[in-house]
């Protein structure tokens, strides 16, 4: 008993921080906070992708430089994020910038192959030691992929997927990717997923 009155103050502590900085982040996010009302009025829960929704909101960037990240409201951060790993390089890089203008120039998507996958995956096959490469529009179609080709060479239907993190947005895949902590179970012994 005494275990779970502890428990609940720790929670009830650990809440009124969270309320207390909440207020200081919105307070210096206004220019956020207009953003996402007018987002409302055109894009589906005020964000372009459910993983962009956040609480107590999400913060809208305006550009960046470099390993940094800017804001709407002119705060500067270091980008630990990459855009899911695609700004891997960081942002505006003049090399980068230079290369796709040239290519922009020359047509953005032809939906056919190009040349230039040949050279890619070359590159990708003499950096890694993997001769055989195949490109996906997204994480999701990747993952996506995988779960169909290891089902075809293995004959089985369940995969293992990580608990409380995100494999891409199909069905396989997309469960339990952020549980409460009383539903993941023990650590020797945590909850599954019935199914999959």
């Amino acid at each position: 008993m005494a275990s779970s009155t502890f428990e609940s103050r720790v929670r009830d502590a650990v809440d009124e921080l969270i309320a207390d900085e909440e207020k200081v982040f919105l307070a210096r996010q206004p220019r956020s906070t207009a953003m996402i009302a007018r987002a409302r009025a055109h894009l589906a829960g005020g964000a372009t992708s459910n993983w962009q929704i956040a609480q107590p909101q999400a913060v809208w960037m305006s550009h960046g430089a470099g390993s940094k990240v800017y804001d709407v409201d002119g705060t500067e951060y270091v980008d630990m994020h990459g855009g899911y790993g695609a700004s891997i390089a960081g942002h505006a890089h003049p090399a980068i910038v230079d290369a796709v203008s040239r290519q922009v120039r020359r047509g953005t998507h032809f939906a056919q192959p190009t040349e230039d996958a040949i050279w890619v995956a070359g590159e990708l096959a003499r950096r890694f030691g993997l001769p055989l490469w195949r490109f996906a529009n997204s994480g999701t179609e990747a993952t996506m992929d995988a779960v169909h080709l290891a089902r075809s060479f293995t004959g089985r239907d369940l995969i293992i997927k990580v608990e409380g993190c995100y494999h891409g947005h199909h069905d396989s895949v997309e469960v339990s990717v952020l549980p409460e902590a009383d539903e993941v179970g023990p650590r020797d012994h945590p909850n599954g997923v019935p199914g999959n």
